[in-house]
């Protein structure tokens, strides 16, 4: 168990019962969500990403429907994670959608939706707020000072450490390259101020770090 995890679960609670969510219910989600997070294999998709889009989100002014939308989605956009798999998201989202309609949320299929929509970073960033707002909480380590950022992808690298250095950075530089051919790689206002700029120091340092790899 990861040493944040009595902060995440203080959140975690908090959002459950202001939804009227049954307190057996909510901690034994609680107990599934923190041993999913700290399965062996994971290095980055973490209880310490959660809780880093979790602090951020709390800097975005939201209305608190759209707030409990978007910080459901967090929490389970990444509980099945298993770096073979390309449905990782798809099967978060069902997950997700089922435990939520167990509690009687009137917005899982939305919640579910959400976290169908993080699978794929590759098209430009939606539009909506509250889509929009998720994918720039998501993706806010690409604009992360430069010590930062290099531990992340150092801990993506440890998560494929299946893979040989020519595969890996294959598949890196496809990601790193369709990112910058986006027309932005955030899709708020307020993300691309914070995050835009850096973000793009970022990838292209590390374009050119793996150039010739």
């Amino acid at each position: 168990m990861e040493t944040n995890s009595f902060d995440s679960t203080h959140r975690w609670f908090d959002i459950c019962h202001r939804n009227s969510i049954d307190l057996k219910a909510a901690s034994q989600m609680c107990q599934k969500l923190i041993d999913a997070y700290s399965e062996s294999h994971r290095y980055y998709h973490t209880l310490s990403h959660v809780i880093a889009c979790l602090n951020l989100l709390d800097r975005v002014p939201l209305e608190q429907n759209e707030r409990d939308l978007i910080e459901y989605a967090i929490w389970f956009h990444d509980v099945i994670y298993d770096v073979t798999s390309d449905s990782n998201e798809e099967e978060s989202a069902i997950f997700a959608e089922k435990w939520l309609r167990e509690q009687g949320i009137p917005n899982a299929s939305e919640i579910s939706q959400l976290i169908n929509q993080t699978a794929d970073y590759a098209i430009d960033p939606p539009s909506g707020r509250i889509e929009g707002t998720l994918h720039d909480l998501d993706l806010h380590i690409l604009g992360t000072n430069t010590s930062e950022y290099q531990t992340y992808v150092a801990n993506i690298r440890a998560e494929y450490s299946y893979l040989d250095d020519k595969d890996f950075f294959r598949g890196r530089r496809i990601f790193l390259e369709s990112t910058l051919n986006k027309r932005s790689i955030f899709a708020t206002d307020a993300f691309q101020e914070l995050f835009e700029k850096q973000a793009l120091n970022n990838i292209n340092d590390e374009l050119l770090s793996i150039e010739n790899i």
